[in-house]
């Protein structure tokens, strides 16, 4: 059954204008299936340190709802601010889990990526796989990119 909303629904739909991706947004993409490619290849040690730094950023509510809530039972131990995480809890993370974790973090708090730079940068385990090197020079490109453009 049609009204007459019907036909003003249509016309807006057909007079929208897709907007630009920002800049931030459309540089960032890739990175996420870097860090989960890092993550993939690091040691256990190494899983930890990244789950913490990526974690860092994350609320309350992402910690629920982010990889179907495989992050929330990280709630019961520690503060918020400063999660207790194990190596046996970075063992049941998975590259998929550590992706969308990523992705997350790439929409709150994208700056977080270079604490991840820096650590696998300061750990020789840390950039001995591929990805761990595509990835620091990712994030380069990206804060040069960031710095030219600045005023």
């Amino acid at each position: 059954m049609s009204d007459e909303f019907d036909d003003v629904q249509d016309r807006v739909a057909a007079r929208s204008v897709q907007l630009p991706i920002g800049p931030r947004r459309g540089q960032l993409t890739h990175i996420p299936k870097l860090i989960a490619a890092a993550y993939s290849e690091a040691t256990g040690p190494l899983r930890v340190k990244l789950l913490e730094c990526l974690l860092q950023p994350v609320s309350l509510l992402g910690l629920v709802a982010i990889a179907a809530g495989a992050f929330g039972e990280l709630l019961h131990r520690g503060s918020y601010k400063r999660l207790d995480i194990s190596l046996n809890d970075a063992a049941r993370v998975t590259t998929d889990q550590m992706l969308e974790l990523a992705c997350y973090v790439e929409q709150c708090n994208p700056d977080t990526f270079q604490q991840v730079a820096s650590l696998l940068a300061e750990t020789p385990v840390g950039i001995a796989g591929v990805s761990g090197s595509v990835l620091l020079l990712a994030l380069r490109a990206w804060r040069q990119r960031d710095s030219s453009r600045e005023p």
